[in-house]
């Protein structure tokens, strides 16, 4: 048996640990359990990875005991393992923190360090021997009698650090101690009360002759039911358990309120020559049963759904698993209808927007192996599956697919890598392909297959584009026009415009001030219902002031539009209509993403104004218009791929007119008519884009052709932050003298884009390369390089990696 096992501790540190065994333990260990193990003074979450007879060769620390063993059975198995560690070293990021986002939340317990003062910090701050700032901190813990490490930290973010802290600890100003905090989630049991048979019934009252009758008929109740059929029922109960007529067991139940889908599903339907040829391919790949990848290129309304439904129906007769991934929460209550009705309890629904409850009973459910399809967005790419057959990307080039806060992993690539390690299928699908997976396809790295025309001949719809240069106010006359036509038919109609709010900011005329939020390099948007300024980075908000902080005038004007004032003139338009609007700020509340997609399923709606949220995916036979509004808002973006992304959006959201009886029509706005991602959008030329814009790539060393890998380095103070990014930059330019000059440019270190978001000062350096190997080692060594730099200094470095184009 072995004594030792390795651990990786879910918190941002770069290697992992060694602790000892407990006697007691040793028969119940086993890999791809959790543990709580001490670590720096507290008590964490950490997962067993692997098990040694002795410490590895230069080890040097002092191996603890594993404080307690949190799991009966082990909840990653050996393949997601090998996954996890895949990523972690790909990502360059640490490997429980890899693990703990693959995870339902509520998984991880940790202890946090509590501070109070000694009687020395007392004496110290009586004495007035302390300098102002420590003396502000010290006074601040006294009057709190106890307070987090964080939590002081969060108040004084620019003094103390965690070190200076620790530092007054050794001099014996302040105590510190451990406590366990965050909350397990826990399956949710209920009570079952289950009818016994019996010889002979003893004497029992009226009233529980009448509870026992109604259990033996159903054999078997939820104690919840007994409770709504009859009036106090605890003591009868209590009273015919005693007597052995009934017995109350506990049952696991699963908390699925936001699982359910009120919207209706589609009949099945019969295949076109053009599905029956692709699906066709896509059979032959799963009966292979090896690595099969299929970029599906199908234009909006073609049926890609119903051949990823065709498909999971093999893979499951098969006795494997399916994961579908789609890029917004938004698109999960129509796919829901379809996949529900298609498959019923077969199926599980894995994102952010479901409780934490909810989500832990999702998992659990594919963990038993109680169900074996996910749908999700991208975080479902974690489904602890054992046996996966298929895994759907639909919308495959949404931006949505890459997560770019702590692990900055991309769910499409990492869905290639973990297809091909199962020997599976792998479907990425799209009207407007990436220009990443289309080159993969030209090179034969993904198999490309071709839905060229809409389901039972429709047409795509007329597009029209407006230029707004000479135009008067919001909304061109066309679109006017084109809306109340809609409604004079009584149809529905789509209004896209990318950015919610009232207006972008406010500014004085008389002395040009505007509110910036003071966390973020950018101005706050004003939203006109709760009359607030907000900062759509970091959440700040005040409440809007009437006059001009600086010059005290009274003429403050909002600039530029969002969601919330296109509503206020569509409503002010159109008066007796009924105008809805879905965007961040109307789909916070739990299924509000479900209800506004049912008042436009019912009819209920006559517009519908949001931000891409709308243009997703979404399939309403009744909508025949949509209009754009502006189109230049990702035009200008400071990305090399804002022209993509525009042609993405445009012909996404015209792709939602016309998919019923009636033909579609589409209306884009924009300053910039002549632009080549907004003319071949109107003409629905995919191909002509790709061609355009892959020309534009390889000129300019732009992926797919080059690698890009981002080194940004974050902290609170800005001289730190820029004198830490000189010394990258330095070891950057001393790597590339020992081995790496041939194969890499470094472009910086430069501030990046916005310079301070959420209170944090960024500053980035870009690797640039053709060889992914020889980045990915440059990366490697310039990481642990810096590591040594950034120890007590309070800055963090993000390693951001550039889609995968391997494999």
């Amino acid at each position: 048996m072995k004594t030792i096992v390795e651990v990786a501790v879910g918190l941002p540190v770069s290697r992992t640990f060694h602790y000892l065994i407990p006697e007691h333990m040793r028969g119940s260990f086993q890999v791809g359990m959790r543990v709580l193990v001490p670590f720096k003074g507290r008590k964490v979450t950490g997962f067993a990875i692997d098990f040694l007879d002795r410490p590895p060769e230069g080890i040097e620390e002092k191996l603890r005991e594993v404080e307690d063993l949190l799991d009966e059975a082990p909840l990653i198995e050996p393949k997601m393992l090998r996954f996890y560690r895949w990523i972690s070293d790909y990502y360059l990021y640490p490997l429980g923190e890899v693990i703990k986002t693959g995870l339902p939340p509520g998984l991880h317990l940790k202890s946090e360090l509590i501070l109070s003062l000694t009687a020395a910090g007392f004496d110290s701050l009586h004495q007035g021997n302390l300098g102002p700032a420590a003396e502000k901190v010290l006074r601040e813990i006294a009057r709190c009698g106890k307070i987090s490490l964080k939590g002081i930290l969060k108040t004084f973010p620019n003094f103390p650090s965690r070190s200076q802290l620790f530092s007054m600890k050794r001099k014996g100003l302040l105590h510190m101690e451990a406590s366990l905090e965050g909350k397990e989630v826990k399956p949710k049991l209920e009570r079952i009360v289950r009818y016994q048979e019996s010889e002979s019934v003893p004497p029992i009252s009226k009233k529980e002759s009448g509870i026992l009758k109604w259990i033996e008929e159903r054999k078997e109740i939820s104690y919840s039911e007994l409770n709504k059929r009859f009036k106090s029922p605890s003591k009868c109960l209590r009273s015919l358990q005693e007597k052995r007529l009934i017995s109350i067991i506990p049952r696991e139940v699963c908390r699925n309120h936001s699982v359910q889908s009120e919207l209706n599903p589609y009949p099945k339907p019969e295949l076109t020559s053009d599905q029956e040829k692709v699906l066709g391919e896509i059979l032959r790949g799963i009966d292979s049963k090896r690595y099969a990848p299929f970029l599906i290129h199908g234009v909006t309304g073609s049926g890609k759904t119903e051949v990823y439904l065709r498909a999971i129906e093999a893979v499951l007769r098969q006795g494997r698993e399916a994961i579908i991934l789609v890029p917004e929460i938004s698109l999960t209550p129509q796919l829901l209808s379809r996949f529900k009705d298609r498959f019923e309890e077969n199926l599980v629904l894995l994102h952010s927007g479901l409780g934490r409850g909810e989500r832990y009973d999702q998992w659990r459910k594919i963990w038993r192996g109680e169900a074996k399809i996910a749908l999700g967005t991208r975080s479902a790419i974690f489904a602890p599956f054992k046996n996966v057959g298929i895994i759907i990307v639909d919308e495959e080039h949404d931006p949505a697919y890459k997560q770019e806060e702590k692990l900055k992993y991309h769910a499409r690539d990492i869905a290639v890598v973990r297809v091909k390690e199962a020997e599976a299928t792998l479907l990425l699908g799209s009207a407007t392909p990436s220009l990443e997976s289309f080159y993969n396809a030209e090179k034969g790295k993904f198999r490309l297959l071709a839905l060229p025309e809409r389901i039972e001949g429709k047409s795509l719809p007329k597009v029209e584009v407006v230029d707004m240069r000479g135009e008067q106010g919001l909304l061109s006359e066309k679109l006017k026009a084109a809306l109340r036509k809609n409604i004079e038919e009584k149809r529905q109609s789509l209004l896209f415009l990318n950015r919610r709010g009232f207006a972008n900011f406010i500014l004085c005329p008389e002395c040009g001030f505007t509110f910036k939020c003071p966390n973020c390099s950018v101005t706050l948007t004003y939203h006109m219902r709760d009359r607030t300024l907000q900062c759509h980075y970091c959440d700040y908000r005040i409440k809007a002031p009437g006059d001009c902080p600086k010059c005290e005038g009274h003429r403050l004007r909002g600039m530029g539009v969002g969601t919330e004032r296109l509503e206020h003139e569509i409503k002010d338009l159109f008066p007796g209509k009924e105008i809805g609007r879905m965007d961040r700020d109307t789909t916070t509340k739990r299924q509000s993403h479900q209800q506004i997609l049912k008042g436009l399923q019912s009819g209920k709606t006559d517009i519908l104004v949001g931000t891409q949220m709308i243009v997703k995916g979404h399939d309403f036979p009744n909508v025949t218009f949509v209009g754009v509004i502006s189109a230049d808002a990702s035009l200008h973006f400071p990305d090399f791929r804002s022209g993509e992304r525009t042609f993405q959006l445009l012909t996404q959201a015209a792709g939602r007119a016309g998919r019923g009886e009636a033909a579609g029509e589409v209306v884009i706005q924009t300053l910039n008519p002549d632009h080549y991602s907004i003319v071949r959008a109107k003409d629905h030329d995919f191909d002509g884009f790709y061609r355009e814009e892959i020309g534009f790539r390889r000129s300019l060393g732009y992926p797919p052709f080059f690698r890009f890998i981002n080194f940004r380095l974050t902290g609170n103070s800005e001289k730190g932050t820029k004198t830490l990014a000189e010394e990258m930059g330095r070891i950057g330019q001393s790597l590339l003298k020992r081995g790496f000059e041939k194969g890499i440019e470094l472009l910086g270190p430069s501030t990046a884009p916005f310079v301070r978001m959420k209170g944090k000062f960024r500053i980035q350096m870009i690797a640039k390369g053709v060889n992914s190997r020889l980045l990915h080692q440059f990366a490697e060594e310039l990481a642990k390089r810096m590591e040594g730099q950034m120890k007590g200094r309070g800055i963090h470095l993000d390693i951001d990696v550039d889609p995968i184009f391997l494999l």
